[in-house]
């Protein structure tokens, strides 16, 4: 099924870069450069967009508009499409940039910038804090001398001490540049150590610090973050390998970064662009309830300038969809005709799992599903049966398959049917699709391999006993 992708949000974004009413003129006079034209780029979340584009004459370029560029790292961009190098866009937005191509960081002059000042003063001391440090370890490989090597390695621990004074000195005194916010975006908790009774560390007491203080140094009302190129990878490590994979608690946590970003509405919509998008459709079993949450809290009430209604009403209808099957829902009622044309009730069916699995006779990938399940149902001492529903409009071939096969399960035909069309009651636009319930014919598993049926129910068995 293709994904209701929200397209307009990040070309109306990258639009609305230029939405401020003052004019800006960055001047680059890059030595050695002999393309005929360059480009203005800047991050936007995990996105490199083109903001403006110049000609270039003798390797000087102008980049100027009359409406203020939003602030964040920008690049400078060769006509080959070549990332040269960063600089930062504060309110500040008239200033040059001379450097050269060979050495663009070690050779960069700034007029009229105090913020791109800051910044390279930085990468400069950090340039040169990295060559001492790697002179320093290829001499350490080349020395036996334990002594010599032990005065190496303390060395690089004071040379490393005085970046990281650097750093945190220069963030005290410029505490609102976009230096010390691209800084602080990239910066993570420091947990202290804690301890068990038998003095054994307290990993519990350290995730839960960690994951408390994740984002202390950030604030999510402040859109400059955005066009960082650390943030969205920050986003993406907190939601993946920070909050455990929960739908619940996965949902709580989007709450209240959304309500984090206040009245910053774009901050806000990215987030609501982001977490849609990514939990719209996932490989991890369960996730579809999130963007069922999404859709409910933030889009069915609520309409945005960068939304297309229609796109905005085909996610609503696939909720509406998706809701009765999610995991712990009650599976939709199935009364399908069997091979002898006898109606039989899903919601019938006894036993302490029960496997649905919708397939076709013409489908190879089926037959291969229906022989690894099969095998297994055969083998298996769990109180467990299979409703099989033939999606195929050959009957003959069906019977023949079964009887061939020798499928001893609830073989159901679902052209045959006292029920609503399948396909919408449970999601079928293509098979194999299996979905496993309990004894109260609640949604447990869905859309599984056949393969892993066998340990998800070992699994589920565990945790139930």
């Amino acid at each position: 099924m293709k994904k209701l992708i929200l397209i307009l949000f990040i070309t109306l974004s990258f639009l609305s870069v230029f939405a401020q009413n003052s004019p800006y003129k960055i001047r680059i006079n890059l030595r050695a450069y002999s393309d005929t034209i360059g480009f203005l780029g800047h991050y936007y979340g995990n996105k490199l967009s083109i903001s403006d584009t110049a000609d270039a004459k003798n390797g000087k370029i102008v980049f100027e508009g009359h409406e203020a560029l939003k602030q964040g790292v920008y690049f400078f961009i060769s006509g080959e499409k070549k990332k040269l190098f960063e600089f930062l866009i504060d309110a500040n937005q008239d200033f040059s940039l001379r450097s050269s191509l060979e050495s663009p960081i070690e050779d960069m002059i700034i007029k009229g910038s105090e913020e791109n000042t800051l910044f390279y003063n930085y990468l400069k001391y950090n340039r040169q804090c990295y060559g001492e440090i790697k002179s320093l370890q290829s001499s350490i490989s080349s020395s036996p001398d334990e002594g010599s090597t032990a005065m190496i390695k303390q060395q690089i621990d004071s040379i490393n001490t005085a970046s990281i004074e650097y750093k945190l000195k220069l963030m005290k005194e410029n505490p609102g540049s976009l230096t010390t916010l691209l800084f602080n975006t990239m910066r993570n908790p420091e947990v202290p150590d804690f301890f068990l009774e038998n003095g054994r560390h307290d990993t519990l007491s350290a995730y839960l610090y960690y994951r408390k203080h994740y984002w202390d140094n950030i604030d999510l009302s402040d859109d400059r973050v955005l066009r960082t190129p650390v943030f969205h990878t920050k986003l993406e490590r907190y939601m993946t390998d920070v909050i455990p994979k929960q739908p619940d608690s996965l949902i709580v946590e989007i709450d209240k970064m959304i309500q984090s970003t206040a009245e910053n509405h774009e901050m806000r919509d990215y987030l609501l662009w982001y977490f849609t998008n990514t939990y719209e459709v996932s490989n991890i079993m369960g996730y579809d309830r999130i963007f069922v949450h999404m859709v409910d809290q933030y889009f069915t009430n609520e309409t945005y300038e960068w939304l297309n209604p229609v796109v905005q009403n085909n996610m609503i209808e696939r909720v509406e969809q998706l809701r009765y099957l999610l995991l712990g829902e009650y599976a939709p009622l199935l009364i399908m005709a069997d091979t002898l044309n006898e109606f039989i009730s899903l919601h019938d069916i006894v036993a302490e799992y029960i496997v649905v699995i919708f397939w076709s006779g013409s489908c190879g990938e089926c037959k291969q599903e229906v022989k690894i399940l099969n095998d297994f149902y055969k083998s298996t001492d769990l109180n467990l049966k299979i409703y099989a529903v033939n999606t195929d409009t050959v009957f003959i071939s069906w019977k023949n398959y079964i009887s061939r096969k020798n499928l001893d399960w609830i073989n159901v035909n679902g052209n045959l049917s006292l029920t609503s069309d399948y396909h919408d009651l449970y999601d079928i636009y293509s098979t194999p699709v299996i979905y496993v319930l309990d004894d109260r014919k609640r949604i447990i598993a869905k859309r599984l391999a056949a393969e892993s049926i066998p340990a998800f129910l070992s699994r589920h068995e565990k945790t139930k006993n």
